[in-house]
């Protein structure tokens, strides 16, 4: 029996069968402070700890593509989503690493993790899974652009809140961590890339290889930082609006000030309560906290004096659309 005459059959992949738990995204770009918030969620009675699963941020980046079909797209993300549910609720592939912000010991139900080890698993995991009925989390970046998938997939189950930084702050915290350059470069990055004539790009610049091949570390930021706030706003826009209403906007530099209203609105959108390892992690986040204006200027300062007059325009209009904050509405 040959491969192809198997494989070759016009089949739909369907995957209806499902734990059917609801699910929280934590989403933003890099460096968006959205650690600070998944940290918090896992303090309620019922959220999971947060998790980072690259397959869950990047299978609607390869349906939008045309590298998946819709029905293949729907069941990889379905089936991420039970297999990881399935795996907390015993502590497999869970992360241990005493520093990682997704490893146990950050999270609000620290040793709930090291006890899930010595519980049996199989059927007796599916069972607790039903009784205890948590909700799981996952954290991805922009993924608000591709929601549209998402809802396609688990639809009411699902909850997405989105943080938004300002790009000052956003831009330099990414260079700090040399993303202008390390993309396609250091193989621990693992951000999606193709590749376009000699280099190896990441697909936020797909329509922009020019600009951005011939700009320097910082200049590339800003066309990434500019290109994915833009598709996320578009993202959102082009959703239902019962879609809509199963995303909550947060605005990182607001919540650091003052994170009590966002917390009391977080408890009513997710429908759970934080809990009392909630105050341990504000104070260990130095929250809440005075914004430093001088700083934010000084940061301005330093990325415009690092960049060209083209990018100057683009990194301004930025911080000005950034500036009229759209999402105050959308949370209404």
């Amino acid at each position: 029996m040959k491969l192809d005459s198997i494989y070759a059959n016009n089949i739909i992949l369907a995957r209806e069968k499902t734990f059917d738990n609801n699910i929280v995204i934590v989403d933003g770009q890099g460096r968006s402070g959205k650690n600070l918030i998944s940290v918090l969620l896992s303090t309620m009675k019922r959220m999971e700890k947060m998790r980072l699963d690259s397959q869950i941020d990047y299978i609607p980046r390869y349906y939008f593509l045309g590298k998946l079909t819709l029905d293949a797209a729907i069941i990889a993300l379905r089936t991420e989503f039970d297999e990881k549910y399935y795996y907390n609720s015993i502590s497999r592939d869970v992360n241990f690493r005493l520093d990682d912000y997704s490893g146990v010991m950050k999270q609000g139900k620290r040793f709930e993790y090291f006890k899930r080890l010595f519980l049996p698993a199989d059927e007796a995991a599916v069972a607790r899974l039903i009784k205890q009925n948590p909700i799981f989390q996952e954290m991805t970046h922009d993924g608000l652009h591709v929601a549209k998938l998402y809802f396609a997939a688990l639809q009411e189950r699902l909850k997405i809140i989105h943080v938004f930084r300002d790009p000052i702050g956003n831009i330099y915290e990414q260079n700090r961590r040399n993303f202008g350059s390390r993309i396609g470069d250091d193989p621990r990055e693992l951000q999606l890339t193709y590749k376009w004539k000699k280099y190896i790009l990441p697909i936020i610049v797909i329509g922009y290889e020019e600009e951005y091949v011939s700009a320097n570390p910082i200049e590339r930021l800003v066309i990434m930082v500019d290109i994915m706030f833009r598709l996320n706003v578009q993202g959102f826009e082009d959703l239902s609006l019962k879609e809509k209403k199963q995303i909550f906007f947060v605005e990182f530099e607001d919540f650091l000030v003052n994170p009590e209203p966002y917390m009391k609105n977080l408890e009513n959108f997710i429908g759970d309560l934080f809990g009392k390892s909630s105050r341990r992690i504000l104070s260990r986040e130095k929250c809440p906290r005075v914004i430093n204006l001088q700083e934010r200027a000084r940061r301005r300062d330093f990325i415009q004096k690092n960049i060209s007059e083209k990018y100057k325009l683009i990194f301004t209009r930025l911080v000005k659309d950034y500036d009229k904050k759209p999402w105050l509405n959308w949370n209404k």
